[in-house]
């Protein structure tokens, strides 16, 4: 908690750096048209972007030199007593789709209650994180009551009662059941206020208020927040009236993973996935260059980096490229520990040795700060998660970067993610393996990694090059 406060502190320093900047705005039309106003008017003083940058990188160096520990040994105790939970047989139905289904009945519907419990329980990296039996265990009880009561059963209605029964328990930005995601009952996502953008925040909620980028690319504010679903916040704030809108997401086609480009003679590099679809050559060349490029980089004073819209796939790629790039590898303050179970040693051999079984695989990581001679300008938004997220793990250790757009995802408690099957339902279920932390040991799954500057994420390119327009960045 006490760090919570410090970091607090330090963010709210962020709101305050108010002074010189190349030419104050002024107020301005600015798309979408404001749909709230202030009371009166007020002269529009930009943030000095030298003041900004510094402060933003201090709270995260902060964090990675002297954060608290990250010990996950409370949640990695060995397990070797599970080690025959499952025949040789049992695993093979567990992890291949089925071809056929028995005829469904309710013995059958009522064995894939017992055996989710039993995967989760022996191979689900977040089991003991979230309470482990004493909270599982009156999660069956409480799914086979609910099961009592139905007369027809059939695969939907054993997702929609176990669903109803995990999901406030899984904060957990993979874990899919089914058709439905658990992220999907807890995820915060960015609302803000359009149009309105002011430079005196005194007598305001400072978590309503969050800088961002005006029409002219000073460094503003304006009313930004997380919320699931708006409910919750204010209507009102001082003499401002708020119409809340949710942020949306960066469309994509679906087809160049990376590419590099240029806007206004600045360098764009875009990272859309992380890994190289089935049939399509071109993404497989793509991705090599990726991984090869960040050395060309790495004498550039002033880049953009996007990873909107960018859902994950191999971590290797930004591993790679940010080492070129830094000179360094990337080395954030991060902990993880792999569950060597029987199933994940069936689906990952290399990873999950035999003799391993009934045990963790925990990483002692050094953090690292990495400095550079770019200012690196990251945008990001809901679309980023699992390798999306670790690259934005990266570039948070390293100096002068700053992060524009919306918060991520939230998706990077349990990696080494895999599917599992239910023999009798064919439900699907898919999990992580192993259990991660970055930074903290804070879950910020369904809320994710926040941005230095909140902008609506369909924005976040034309604000970037604004910003550096504004500040002569280039």
């Amino acid at each position: 908690m006490k760090r919570r406060k410090w970091l607090a502190a330090l963010w709210a320093a962020l709101l305050l750096l108010t002074g010189c900047a190349p030419g104050p705005a002024t107020e301005a039309e600015a798309p979408p048209p404001a749909t709230s106003a202030p009371v009166g008017t007020q002269t529009l003083a930009g943030v000095d972007f030298s003041a900004f940058l510094k402060e933003a990188n201090a709270v995260r160096r902060a964090v990675l030199e002297d954060g608290p520990d990250l010990d996950l040994s409370p949640w990695t105790a060995d397990f070797r007593d599970q080690n025959d939970t499952f025949t040789p047989e049992e695993m093979d139905r567990l992890t291949a789709p089925p071809e056929a289904l028995p005829p469904l009945s309710r013995a059958g519907v009522e064995e894939d209650v017992e055996t989710l419990f039993t995967l989760l329980r022996t191979t689900y990296g977040a089991y003991t994180y979230f309470g482990g039996d004493e909270v599982f265990l009156p999660l069956k009880d409480a799914v086979r009551s609910d099961l009592e009561g139905e007369r027809y059963l059939l695969s939907r209605d054993l997702e929609k009662v176990l669903v109803r029964h995990l999901a406030p328990v899984l904060v957990d930005g993979h874990f899919t059941l089914g058709s439905t995601a658990m992220r999907d009952g807890h995820a915060q996502y960015m609302y803000y206020v359009p149009g309105l953008y002011f430079s005196d925040t005194e007598g305001l909620d400072p978590a309503y208020v969050k800088p961002t980028i005006g029409p002219d690319g000073a460094i503003v504010h304006w009313f930004a927040a997380l919320s699931h679903d708006g409910t919750d916040l204010p209507e009102r704030q001082g003499d401002y009236e708020l119409d809340w809108v949710r942020a949306g997401e960066t469309p994509w086609d679906g087809l160049d993973v990376f590419t590099e480009t240029e806007a206004e003679g600045i360098p764009v590099l875009t990272s859309r996935q992380m890994y190289a679809r089935k049939g399509r050559p071109p993404q497989e060349e793509q991705l090599e260059r990726f991984a090869s490029c960040g050395g060309d980089y790495a004498d550039e004073s002033l880049f953009l980096f996007d990873l909107r819209a960018n859902g994950g796939g191999s971590d290797i790629w930004i591993m790679d490229w940010f080492e070129g790039w830094a000179g360094q590898p990337a080395a954030p303050r991060r902990a993880f520990a792999h569950r060597v179970s029987q199933l994940s040693n069936r689906l990952m051999p290399e990873g999950y040795p035999a003799d391993r079984i009934g045990t963790w695989q925990t990483a002692d990581l050094e953090s690292r700060w990495a400095q550079t001679d770019s200012v690196v300008l990251v945008l990001t938004d809901k679309g980023t998660a699992s390798s999306g997220e670790t690259a934005v793990k990266f570039f948070r250790a390293a100096g002068d970067v700053l992060f524009i757009g919306g918060p991520t995802l939230g998706c990077s408690l349990t990696p080494n993610n895999c599917n599992f099957y239910l023999p009798n339902t064919g439900l699907r279920v898919y999990f992580g393996t192993g259990l991660s932390f970055c930074e903290s040991l804070e879950n910020i799954d369904g809320a994710g990694f926040l941005p230095d500057l909140w902008v609506e994420p369909a924005d976040a390119l034309d604000a970037a090059v604004r910003l550096c327009q504004y500040y002569n960045l280039k």
